[in-house]
């Protein structure tokens, strides 16, 4: 089944421009992993049923272990992020685990305002 409505089509947004930056973007957490972008499902507050304001989480994975190279990576992937069309609102340093191991990450949102037609 596809995903339809506001809400996927504001991750789809998100995932083509991420895209188009030349970054590996995946939506499905099995498939995260070093050097790729997981676009999380969006947050929204509705302000009645045709009006929303979304937030979509990134995390922007670097390669174990934390060190400078993975730091700088992590911060100039977030700095390509923000001079794009996305409205990147916070960014904030983290680690995730993937198969029992720590991998840093960068942790951003983008908000999206959409409305229906």
């Amino acid at each position: 089944m596809t995903a339809t409505g506001i809400f996927a089509a504001a991750q789809s947004t998100v995932v083509s421009t991420l895209t188009a930056l030349g970054l590996k973007v995946v939506t499905d957490v099995r498939n995260a992993r070093p050097l790729t972008v997981l676009v999380d499902p969006p947050t929204f507050t509705a302000f009645n049923s045709n009006i929303a304001e979304i937030e979509i989480d990134l995390k922007v994975l670097a390669a174990p272990p934390a060190n400078q190279d993975q730091v700088d990576y992590l911060i100039t992937t977030a700095d390509t992020i923000m001079n794009s069309a996305l409205s990147l609102i916070r960014g904030i340093p983290g680690v995730m685990q993937i198969g029992g191991q720590e991998v840093p990450t960068y942790d951003l949102t983008v908000r999206v305002s959409t409305m229906r037609s």
